[in-house]
């Protein structure tokens, strides 16, 4: 699973996923930060990253756009703010179970 880590998110986070096979790329080490919503989904989908934030407020309306437009993204996973831990428990459970799925045009929340 390739993903690209929104500019809120611990780069921390990053780093773990990593170690757990991840190929993840921060917002920050990919000098984007400070760049537009859209701006963002562009990059990663260029990059066939899927786009993980906490800023579902912005980025759901963003993806129905691009829906209704033909526009194809790379997947895009949310969160709501939660500790370093709770993150990384969420992670596991959702690569264990999304490992062999194409996230593509797709939209997932990291449940409990």
């Amino acid at each position: 699973m390739r993903l690209y880590l929104d500019e809120n998110i611990p780069v921390l986070l990053c780093q773990v996923l990593r170690t757990h096979g991840v190929d993840c790329l921060t917002t920050q080490q990919a000098t984007n930060h400070g760049r537009s919503d859209e701006q963002q989904l562009i990059f990663a989908t260029a990059e066939a990253r899927a786009l993980f934030t906490f800023n579902h407020k912005d980025f759901l309306p963003l993806v129905n756009q691009w829906h209704r437009t033909n526009r194809s993204y790379a997947g895009l996973i949310l969160s709501k703010e939660l500790p370093l831990a709770e993150l990384l428990r969420r992670f596991r459970r959702f690569l264990h179970e999304h490992q062999h799925t194409n996230l593509i045009n797709q939209t997932f929340w990291l449940s409990a």
